[in-house]
């Protein structure tokens, strides 16, 4: 899929109702996430694609470019400036934990002074 495409659909999947509950939270996006994580299964990883949707600035077109990106085909810079970058909690939350499970080596995550997961999420029941 192209970008215009992918951005398209996310545009049919947004639930105004949604955005602004998450707007008094702090988070502007309004996509489900079960209905993100199911688009991103369809897109595989493309990282070149979670570049172009992390470049439109939208919220919900940065949370997709989480769940497709590829954390070692980026370089440490580029890394650092799309955190930095990011503005909205699960954006950041998403990409630094993603990129520190995914990279794990301390020049691409801890040294460049992201925020490291500090806590194990506990695992789904039944695992």
């Amino acid at each position: 899929m192209t970008l215009d495409e992918v951005v398209a659909e996310l545009a049919t999947l947004v639930d105004p109702r949604m955005r602004e509950v998450n707007r008094r939270h702090g988070d502007d996006h309004g996509v489900n996430l079960t209905a993100l994580r199911a688009l991103a299964k369809r897109l595989r990883t493309q990282p070149e694609l979670a570049r172009e949707l992390w470049a439109t600035g939208d919220a919900d077109a940065r949370l997709l470019a989480v769940l497709v990106c590829r954390p070692k085909q980026f370089e440490v810079d580029e890394l650092d400036a799309m955190l930095r970058a990011a503005r909205l909690p699960k954006c950041t939350a998403g990409w630094s934990t993603r990129c520190w499970r995914r990279a794990r080596t301390p020049r691409s995550c801890g040294c460049a002074g992201w925020p490291i997961p500090t806590r194990s999420w506990p695992a789904p029941a039944g695992r």
